[in-house]
């Protein structure tokens, strides 16, 4: 965990160590018992600074890589921006894809996180999601 991570973010962090990661043969499935939500709002966003949100965002993954069991998993990011929430989960690698309908672009995660701070995913202004991904 940083040291630079603001404290509403750790405290985060601390309690996704109760995460459980599923796995499923339906993506679907998988998928929504592995999210994890968190609501953001502008005035959230400014206290925690970008730098703190990417530092949270890698620690998820690293968490979610710890509690897969090794198990070959995809960790993905994203921001809702109609529910103002950045959420997180993990798919098996075996499925070769990520559970969404809507086009996406998978991107690094300052691209994410800018997306975040501008409140914009990408699925409305370019059509499609923006999106963070990596192999746990």
């Amino acid at each position: 965990m940083s040291e630079n991570m603001h404290s509403t973010l750790s405290k985060w962090l601390e309690e996704l160590e109760e995460t459980k990661i599923s796995t499923s043969d339906q993506i679907n499935d998988e998928a929504r018992a592995n999210m994890v939500s968190f609501g953001v709002n502008g005035g959230l966003l400014q206290e925690w600074g970008k730098e703190s949100l990417t530092g949270f965002l890698h620690s998820c993954a690293n968490l979610y890589q710890r509690k897969s069991n090794d198990l070959k998993m995809v960790f993905y990011s994203w921001f809702d921006e109609q529910a103002g929430q950045v959420r997180i989960s993990a798919v098996s690698q075996l499925h070769g894809k990520l559970p969404f309908s809507c086009k996406l672009n998978s991107t690094n995660l300052s691209e994410v996180v800018n997306g975040i701070y501008s409140n914009d995913s990408g699925l409305y202004t370019k059509g499609v999601l923006d999106v963070w991904c990596q192999n746990i």
